[in-house]
């Protein structure tokens, strides 16, 4: 019988220390600084079976037209001193300036930036959903936490951009 309650007893001892030994969820910084861009090719091709796969938060899109996509920023920041999680390089199209939600053309995820780091010059080549109004651009940064995915930053383009 002893040895049951000193089993017992030092299986709580080894859960209590694990409890307190877990690294905590910080939550990061991770910001788009500088100019943006965005280049999209006059070419479309029609992807069928859910659309053309997205490395990003959302995997698949839609069935639709898509054409080559390239976004960049000039720097993809990690303001502060915790790791990142995964992130998602995000190219959307909103009804109107200003707006909060909108239309994903396109997701490309990229690798965690450690605490206090950036990638200079940051472009990346995908394919983007083809649209047939006018709309306006931004691109989008998201972090996947403990949590799920969560919004970091955006970077909107003037009144005068229309995709």
């Amino acid at each position: 019988m002893k040895s049951k309650i000193q089993q017992l007893t030092a299986a709580a001892a080894a859960l209590c220390t694990l409890a307190v030994s877990a690294p905590k969820a910080e939550a990061t910084v991770v910001t788009l600084d500088g100019y943006g861009y965005y280049s999209r090719s006059n070419y479309e091709r029609f992807y069928g079976n859910g659309g053309k796969k997205q490395t990003g938060r959302i995997k698949y899109l839609q069935s639709d037209y898509y054409r080559k996509t390239e976004i960049g920023m000039d720097f993809l920041t990690n303001r502060s001193n915790n790791k990142s999680g995964s992130l998602s390089f995000e190219f959307w199209a909103l009804p109107y300036y200003g707006a909060t939600r909108g239309i994903v053309l396109m997701t490309i995820g990229t690798t965690p930036l450690n605490g206090g780091t950036s990638k200079k010059n940051f472009h990346v080549d995908g394919f983007a959903v083809s649209l047939d109004a006018s709309k306006f651009p931004e691109l989008n940064i998201w972090e996947y936490t403990r949590k799920g995915w969560k919004f970091r930053d955006a970077l909107a383009f003037t009144r005068k951009a229309r995709l």
